[in-house]
């Protein structure tokens, strides 16, 4: 059987390194929606040269993160209410599918790579470091629906997750939200322990809507 595609690439560097600092940026919101990303203002921003700061964007654009409207540079997309509801209710399809089909009970190897997961996260939250906080999410949310044994599904949510990073991303920044997800992840963590299925479906879609009504309140209210 043919392997899915994957979003995983080996980036130099310096690129990954460009790649975070703008990551960052777009969670203190420092890089708003439609804020062009100007290649010679990034290379003074970040210490880098212009290939460096070309191929940054080029990953951030495959990663959906980044988008190069027709007649415009690089820029953070805006997403109007309708993009941002569909958006979502894939993403709920989605993670909704994952939950269903992950094999319960989990085995103890396998539930013992969540909680790691659950855990390097919840450190990376009181730590403060914003790129370690929304880089151990991914990865927390990479173990629970890597779960479900369906690479393709998985890498369908992976996507999603890089979409919807312009919307979702400011959650890392509020404590509120941060706090929350946190204590999400340790719920989603017993309902497997319980194998309860109801509960961690429920939860899955659940965990997403406190980043999103964040982002209507700043941008769509």
């Amino acid at each position: 059987m043919p392997k899915p595609p994957t979003l995983d690439v080996e980036l130099p560097e310096q690129v990954a390194a460009v790649i975070a600092a703008i990551e960052t940026d777009i969670i203190r919101s420092r890089i708003l929606p439609r804020t062009r990303l100007i290649e010679d203002h990034l290379m003074e921003d970040y210490n880098a040269k212009r290939h460096v700061v070309r191929a940054a964007l080029a990953e951030l654009q495959r990663l959906g993160v980044v988008v190069k409207p027709r007649h415009r540079g690089a820029e953070l997309p805006r997403f109007e209410k309708a993009q941002l509801d569909d958006l979502y209710a894939m993403r709920a399809v989605l993670h909704r599918a994952a939950a269903q089909a992950t094999p319960l009970p989990v085995p103890r190897a396998r539930l013992a790579e969540v909680v790691a997961a659950m855990k390097a996260h919840a450190a990376a939250a009181r730590s403060g470091d914003l790129i370690r906080i929304h880089r151990e999410n991914m990865a927390f949310h990479r173990a629970l629906y890597g779960l479900c044994d369906n690479p393709y599904l998985a890498e369908s949510i992976r996507l999603h997750d890089w979409l919807s990073f312009p919307a979702r991303a400011y959650g890392a920044a509020d404590p509120g939200a941060l706090a929350q997800a946190c204590a999400e992840h340790e719920a989603m963590v017993q309902a497997l322990r319980d194998k309860d299925r109801d509960t961690l479906e429920r939860l899955s879609v659940m965990h997403m809507d406190r980043a999103r009504q964040l982002y209507i309140q700043k941008f769509l209210a």
